[in-house]
């Protein structure tokens, strides 16, 4: 048995006091959108949301307003080992409806969709950082069905009125993807 004398000055040197913080994975959600194009900003809605309800949320998280970046999602990225993004997606859906898409369910599927109103898009920013050995772990992907995205402030009626019902739903999600 090693003497608790030994072991204290070694644990000290840690960068941090909390010795077991650096086993926690580091997680960010990511939230993109326009506010200018209606229906396009409900990724901001959702990450405003999130912000305002962290204490129900892991403290690993970080909560980054991507705008309308593209590529300069690049950067971002390679931070995480886990990223989940907020984003208004055409997956020709009802509006206001949410759908869980993983990298790999968007790769194998065998009718394009439109996924984001941002270009690049984010398969293409992941499959540069895997050439870089630079991607998350895992990378999910929260859309929500827009019926606008045209130049105009404000969510669309459909989508407004069902916003309590994704806001719980992301909640959920989150918590039980960082609980796990």
């Amino acid at each position: 048995m090693i003497p608790v004398s030994l072991v204290l000055p070694i644990i000290s040197t840690f960068p941090s006091n909390n010795f077991f913080c650096c086993m926690k994975k580091k997680i960010g959600v990511i939230g993109l959108g326009n506010p200018l194009r209606r229906d396009d900003g409900i990724g901001l809605v959702l990450l405003k949301y999130l912000q305002e309800n962290k204490k129900k949320l892991s403290k690993t998280i970080e909560f980054i307003d991507g705008g309308t970046s593209g590529m300069n999602l690049l950067h971002l990225l390679g931070n995480y080992d886990i990223v989940l993004i907020l984003d208004a997606v055409d997956f020709k859906g009802t509006p206001g409806e949410i759908k869980k898409f993983t990298v790999e369910q968007i790769k194998n599927q065998k009718i394009q969709f439109f996924l984001s109103t941002h270009e690049p898009d984010i398969l293409t920013v992941f499959s540069l950082l895997k050439e870089l050995d630079k991607a998350p772990t895992q990378l999910l992907i929260f859309g929500v069905q827009p019926k606008d995205i045209s130049y105009r402030i404000g969510l669309s009626k459909e989508v407004h009125q069902v916003l309590p019902i994704l806001q719980k739903k992301i909640l959920k999600e989150i918590q039980s993807i960082t609980e796990s």
